[in-house]
């Protein structure tokens, strides 16, 4: 070998040790700079809510500012597609919430995919439940899913919109009880709620956060929910695992950084977030906007999204949507 290859050898290994000292140096003084943090919802609304009350807690831990950046449109695709493509120098994140998240990509061909994250932490998870009005003649979970299986398709569930946590828990409930009904997509709880409480619908599938006001104030009547424990919202509500049904669905608001970037800033950002989650006074907070805590770390979290995308594929393929 002679001795200019030797020495153009000698260039290259000096740049490559160099970048990577660069990038350590980048990872170790993170974050040097405020931080965006991309909503994909309008403002106001739940997830937008949960991350103005929870960054001003993570931007004093990390020292530095958290930019809330609200793109709304789309169900959050309009966001997950510029996540995916945004630098992963840790200073974009993005909302990932499901199941909308997962089920684009499960339903047709987008511009993003699950493989362009590097998943964080979660925040928050809501569980699903049915629920009717107060006055309706189905006073149990049994009785509506016993009335469903004798007139198939002749009750309606109304959801907050195709695709949706809600309209994926009743696919997952037809399944689990061997029943068929008949659903009505609304735009976003705003306008599902409504229909639930003006008798439009027999039934309505929500997330518990959202009516537990009405439970509260008598005009709603929940008759299940779906997750593995009680609700410590609606202690004295069913699950309905506990009844016999394998039925587990919610809306998890997590979010993620774009494919790549360094696994010390994706620790470092989640574990600013588990110490925020641990403070009594955020949980006092949280309690009061009925925000339902439910942590989960970077390969918790990536574990979560995968094996919900693996489900709603075999939803998908077996009766598409």
């Amino acid at each position: 070998m002679s001795w200019r290859t030797l020495g153009r050898m000698a260039v290259v290994v000096m740049a490559v040790l160099l970048f990577c000292s660069s990038l350590s140096v980048a990872e170790e003084s993170w974050p040097s700079k405020p931080i965006n943090m991309i909503i994909g919802w309008s403002a106001g609304g739940g997830s937008d809510i949960t991350a103005r009350l929870l960054f001003p807690y993570v931007e004093r831990i990390l020292g530095a500012k958290v930019i809330i950046v609200n793109k709304p449109g789309a169900g959050g695709e309009i966001s997950f597609v510029e996540l995916a493509h945004s630098k992963s120098d840790g200073y974009t994140w993005a909302w990932t919430n499901t199941p909308n998240v997962v089920s684009f990509p499960v339903m047709r061909k987008t511009n993003y995919s699950l493989e362009d994250f590097e998943p964080c932490c979660n925040v928050i998870y809501d569980p699903g439940v049915i629920v009717v009005r107060v006055d309706s003649p189905f006073k149990s979970i049994e009785e509506m899913l016993d009335y469903a299986r004798k007139n198939p398709r002749k009750v309606t569930v109304s959801n907050s919109g195709l695709g949706g946590d809600d309209y994926i828990a009743v696919r997952l409930l037809e399944e689990a009880a061997d029943i068929k009904v008949s659903q009505v997509a609304f735009e976003g709880a705003g306008a599902n709620v409504p229909a639930i409480l003006g008798g439009h619908v027999d039934a309505g599938a929500v997330n518990v956060s959202e009516v537990k006001p009405y439970i509260e104030g008598g005009k709603m009547r929940a008759l299940a929910v779906m997750d593995e424990e009680r609700s410590h919202l609606l202690p004295d509500v069913p699950t309905f695992k506990e009844l016999g049904y394998d039925v587990i669905s919610g809306s998890a608001r997590g979010f993620s950084a774009p494919k790549g970037t360094p696994m010390v800033i994706i620790e470092k950002m989640s574990l600013a977030v588990k110490e925020t989650l641990d403070d009594p006074d955020f949980k006092k907070k949280a309690e009061e906007a009925y925000q339902l805590i439910k942590y989960m770390g970077p390969a918790e979290y990536k574990r979560y999204l995968y094996e919900l995308q693996d489900t709603l594929k075999r939803l998908y393929e077996k009766s598409p949507w």
